[in-house]
């Protein structure tokens, strides 16, 4: 049988629990991994590291339950560039977001993904045949070729794999968990004291901002089903239930991983490592241990690609259908109901970042304007209701208006420290954004004249 179309030529063919384990496995990737040992060394004392990884999540769970209004609202392919489309008067808010995102940001975090499999894959192959860096990169892209054939044979196929890779990943750190606690010989007086001695409130609140930013990238991921809206079944009601079941797991296995390592680790340790996972899991394992999380590391980098390769080309397909991308990049294959040519692109373009090695440096330039569109999508909530009051929506987001200015007044905090930190990072992530305004307007001028959004 045949799943229903969605109007566009894409079929929806997932569930429930193909949307729960886009939302987890696309969260869970590599920052988990080491993430925890940047947020203590900036935090600078125990309880204030965990409150960062609280405070972060809370601020994640905030912007993920209006994402989730918005979602019902707009069950349609294209997640943050369709509310970005439809709250604001210019479809350049939406463009800009779709260009950056598709382009850069998307390919950067696969590549980044990738590369951290290919390394850690030297674990078990440095074993068997010489391995450096050409073979880093051969097996990177290697990785990526996997999951972009495995999404373009049909959104139903991309679906399963991430089933299969989710559940891998929080087994593996279940395993971590419970391994540090009933074998890591740890301590309870690791987890003092609540604030770093000697510094002022001034101090205290900057390296918590700074900290925020390591825990945001590790959270990042709660808005991944809205993309697929429209290849999911039920949308209205899956996707929120997606977002918010995913992200009540992310916030209990984060938790968990890092009151773990504090357990098994002195602080000071801890805010040092440079291979946190591996060394609380050395402590609690032995040699053994090793092999554990190079493995783990390889399962979660696996599946983040796998759900970023899903979501990301729709995109560039939902921009293409609005008339404002390349018209190439709307089309749905024939028979797999894929958007193939976007899925081929985005593969391509990830690549192409694996053999320069130039990615990481972008990713940083674009951690300012990332978080500046999502807190547009989270405002985006506040613009709808007042603009369209009457709007269907079936999910609407608890503790209205305040979870949304919670979200707003927190993340307008993160900007202006993100920006008083990297200045120069932000800027050059602005300047990179603006080269897309030409080909905006190149697409205003050429766009067909009855082309209109598929929401409409």
């Amino acid at each position: 049988m045949m799943p229903q179309s969605d109007g566009t030529g894409l079929v929806r063919a997932l569930g429930v629990r193909e949307a729960i384990a886009i939302v987890v496995g696309g969260i869970i990737g590599s920052g988990i991994f080491m993430s925890p040992s940047i947020v203590a060394r900036e935090a600078g004392a125990p309880g204030l590291s965990l409150l960062v990884w609280v405070a972060a999540g809370g601020l994640a769970l905030c912007g993920a339950l209006c994402y989730a209004e918005l979602s019902a609202a707009f069950p349609q392919t294209g997640g943050t560039y369709r509310f970005l489309r439809e709250a604001y008067p210019s479809p350049m808010v939406a463009f800009l977001f779709g260009w950056a995102f598709f382009f850069v940001d998307g390919t950067g975090a696969v590549a980044t993904l990738a590369t951290t499999f290919g390394t850690y894959a030297g674990y078990f192959l440095g074993h068997v045949i010489p391995y450096g860096v050409i073979e880093i990169k051969a097996a990177a892209i290697s990785c990526i070729a996997i999951a972009t054939v495995a999404n373009y044979l049909g959104v139903r196929s991309g679906g399963h794999v991430q089933n299969v890779f989710t559940a891998l990943k929080v087994l593996t750190l279940t395993v971590l968990v419970v391994s540090c606690f009933a074998l890591g010989h740890g301590s309870t007086t690791h987890f003092v004291p609540i604030v770093p001695a000697g510094k002022g409130a001034l101090d205290v609140a900057s390296g918590f901002g700074t900290g925020m930013v390591a825990a945001l990238f590790a959270y990042a991921g709660w808005s991944y089903t809205s993309y697929v809206a429209g290849e999911i079944r039920d949308p209205q009601r899956t996707v929120p239930r997606s977002i918010l079941i995913g992200m009540a797991v992310v916030l209990v296995i984060y938790l968990s991983v890092n009151v773990a390592f504090l357990y098994v680790l002195p602080f000071k340790r801890l805010a040092t490592s440079s291979l946190v996972a591996a060394d609380a899991t050395r402590q609690a394992l032995g040699p053994a241990g090793g092999g554990l999380i190079a493995a783990g590391v390889m399962i979660s980098t696996f599946g983040a690609i796998n759900a970023v390769t899903l979501i990301y080309p729709r995109l560039g397909f939902a921009m293409a259908r609005d008339g404002y991308f390349f018209a190439a990049l709307g089309r749905v294959h024939p028979r797999f109901h894929t958007p193939g040519n976007a899925i081929l692109v985005q593969g391509a373009v990830a690549a192409a970042f694996c053999i320069m090695g130039s990615f990481e440096q972008i990713l940083e330039y674009y951690a300012f304007i990332d978080f500046l569109f999502f807190s547009l999508a989270v405002a985006a909530v506040i613009v709808l209701r007042v603009r369209r009051p009457t709007l269907p929506r079936p999910f609407r987001v608890w503790g209205y208006p305040v979870t949304p200015v919670l979200f707003l007044v927190v993340s307008g905090w993160y900007l202006v420290n993100l920006f008083l930190r990297r200045p120069t990072e932000s800027m050059v992530g602005l300047v990179i954004m603006t080269v897309g305004v030409p080909f905006y307007f190149h697409w205003r001028r050429t766009r067909p004249r009855d082309a209109t959004p598929e929401a409409a």
